[in-house]
């Protein structure tokens, strides 16, 4: 079966190539950034890390928007040095953040130098303060994974669940993972309900080495942390060199 056969559910989008992915990306994000500014005064963004993400980064860099109006979070980071290139916030700086006028105060990056129970429950309680995130970019791994949400995880002891301070009884909006599968082995990741806050998820797929996670998730692959990861809206945009070919 060719690839452009796979029949797809309603809700994914397929692309002929990953730049045109971002391009369209990078406009939706602008679209949706302007109707929440003008409903609301502000625009909740969680963003994602990643080759495609980062390129989109690079083409909103070059907008003309009001990003004093945006408050851009993360769905995840690897706990590194802070100048380390391997961090997500080291790749929203270099190809957008240090390139607009936005505030510092409205680039909430997760602060894993400071330790990852420190900044877990930093970000917990930041999270929480905020009713409804407008927009969240996930990207996908090999093995079926989202941010830091890996498979077999969510109940393994390599998770710690971290709650706001405000609520405790609140469902836990970050984990640590102590035992991620690709190095650094430590991280601190938005939960499940944290990403549940999400007005619009668009979950990024691209690259033939995501074949099989995709054959895996088509087929029944319900229980992967990228299927199970779910918004109020849920989109997947999907290049066609990641569909599987058979």
């Amino acid at each position: 079966m060719q690839p452009e056969k796979i029949s797809l559910p309603e809700n994914w989008h397929l692309f002929d190539d990953a730049e045109r992915l971002a391009e369209k990306l990078a406009n939706t994000i602008l679209e949706i950034a302007e109707q929440a500014i003008a409903e609301s005064g502000v625009f909740h963004f969680i963003t994602a890390g990643g080759s495609t993400p980062n390129r989109c980064y690079q083409l909103l860099s070059q907008a003309d928007a009001d990003w004093s109006k945006w408050q851009v979070y993360m769905g995840d980071e690897r706990v590194l040095p802070f100048v380390d290139s391997e961090r997500n916030s080291q790749a929203l700086l270099t190809h957008w953040i240090s390139d607009i006028d936005i505030p510092v105060g409205n680039a909430h990056f997760i602060n894993t130098e400071a330790g990852s129970e420190k900044s877990a429950q930093g970000y917990a309680d930041l999270i929480d303060s905020v009713a409804r995130f407008d927009l969240c970019l996930l990207g996908m791994g090999e093995d079926g994974h989202t941010a830091s949400l890996f498979p077999g995880h969510q109940k393994s002891d390599s998770v710690e669940l971290v709650s706001s301070q405000q609520n405790e009884s609140m469902c836990s909006s970050i984990v640590i993972e102590r035992n991620s599968p690709k190095p650094p082995a430590e991280r601190v990741s938005l939960n499940y309900c944290a990403f549940s806050k999400c007005g619009l998820i668009l979950k990024l797929i691209t690259g033939a080495s995501k074949q099989e996670a995709v054959k895996v998730w088509l087929q029944d692959g319900k229980e992967l942390p990228v299927a199970v990861v779910q918004g109020q809206a849920n989109q997947v945009w999907i290049s066609k060199d990641a569909l599987p070919e058979n």
